[in-house]
């Protein structure tokens, strides 16, 4: 009967099988930096000084994604403008938390908090001493502007000093900051061509690539990869996995890429096509960063995908998301291409045993 409706004869051309990924680069990624910044000084008005400049050095280092640890020092020297007159010079020894609103790689504005240790020193007079500061910084750090990550840092610092009489000054810094051991990953996937005979078959079309033929599919939209029972539906007497390849995110951020978005499509046709089909959302992290961090954006992720989804039209009892971090590598750590590949979302299907509701 199939025989029947053969296209009298079979065509022979050529099936290509490719992957046509365009070449792209992550952001820059680091734990460190270094910045050094050139400073403008607007003394207390109860100082005698007219104006002061100083240098300062932060050695940054990242504790989660916002969070950084930032010890520094710096040196300065407040100047009364008059030839002659006493000059006024400071160094000084601390550390800031540094709060940054958009993480790492990209522009961010950011808020600091630090104390210290000061030694101020005035020319020709015995008052040189070691006293407390504490210190609070508005500023912002650019985007990278060269391939190794160079960026540049702006910033206004309200420094409070205990030496004699408590003095307030205002620096407006502006430098650079430079990333330790930054690494820029470029992946470039290939496109294979492969020549095979196709024979056209009529009624035997296959438009999900299930084994089921379209006219007796039910589900003509099920995922690659997942077992259907004789009608094409997704088997939900068992479960099933499979990962959703080419859901990507940016780069430390819960934020679906354009790919991922256009790839979820065909996601939430599959699960619209069956209703009764339920499935778990899990989002897994390779093994950089902390632990609670990585199991924090696996979350996160997860729940960035059952929201697209959702606003796609899928019905929300058909989808739960789970972040399970680190956890279950599929591939090695100690590698990029390892990495890479642990970064994922799986489809989990939930087995409904029979007699149940769904």
């Amino acid at each position: 009967m199939v025989r029947k409706n053969l296209l009298a004869g079979a065509a022979v051309g050529l099936c290509i099988a490719s992957t046509p990924h365009a070449v792209y680069a992550q952001p820059v990624q680091h734990e460190s930096e270094v910045s050094i910044l050139g400073s403008y000084i607007d003394p207390d008005s109860d100082r005698t000084d007219e104006y002061g400049t100083a240098v300062r050095g932060m050695y940054s280092h990242r504790l989660n994604k916002n969070w950084w640890f930032e010890p520094q020092f710096f040196m300065a020297t407040i100047e009364t403008g008059v030839d002659g007159a006493t000059d006024h010079y400071q160094q000084g020894a601390g550390a800031d938390i540094n709060y940054r609103l958009f993480g790492a790689e990209t522009f961010s504005p950011y808020a600091s908090l630090g104390v210290g240790v000061s030694r101020n020193d005035v020319f020709d007079n015995s008052a040189s001493e070691f006293d407390g500061y504490a210190n609070a910084a508005l500023g912002f750090i650019t985007s990278p502007f060269t391939t190794t990550g160079l960026r540049m840092r702006a910033e206004a610092r309200y420094l409070w000093d205990a030496f004699e009489d408590n003095y307030s000054d205002l620096h407006f810094s502006l430098g650079l900051t430079v990333p330790i051991g930054a690494t820029r990953t470029r992946i470039v996937e290939k496109t294979v061509v492969i020549e095979k005979p196709v024979v056209v078959e009529k009624s035997l079309a296959d438009s999900d690539s299930d084994g089921v033929v379209d006219g007796v599919d039910q589900c003509p939209n099920t995922l690659e990869g997942l077992e259907v029972n004789a009608v094409g539906c997704v088997e939900t007497t068992q479960a099933q996995t499979v990962v959703l390849q080419g859901v990507t995110f940016e780069f430390n951020s819960d934020r679906l890429t354009a790919n991922a978005r256009d790839i979820l499509i065909s996601t939430a046709d599959a699960l619209k096509g069956q209703p009764d089909l339920k499935v778990e959302l899990a989002g897994y992290t390779d093994s950089q960063g902390s632990a609670a961090y990585n199991l924090e954006l696996s979350k996160e992720r997860a729940n960035a995908v059952r929201n697209y989804l959702l606003d796609l039209g899928v019905a929300p009892e058909q989808l739960t998301a789970n972040g399970y971090g680190e956890a279950n590598p599929i591939r090695s750590n100690d590698t990029e291409e390892g990495r890479e590949r642990n970064r994922r979302v799986e489809f989990n299907v939930i087995s409904v045993t029979a007699g149940e509701g769904v």
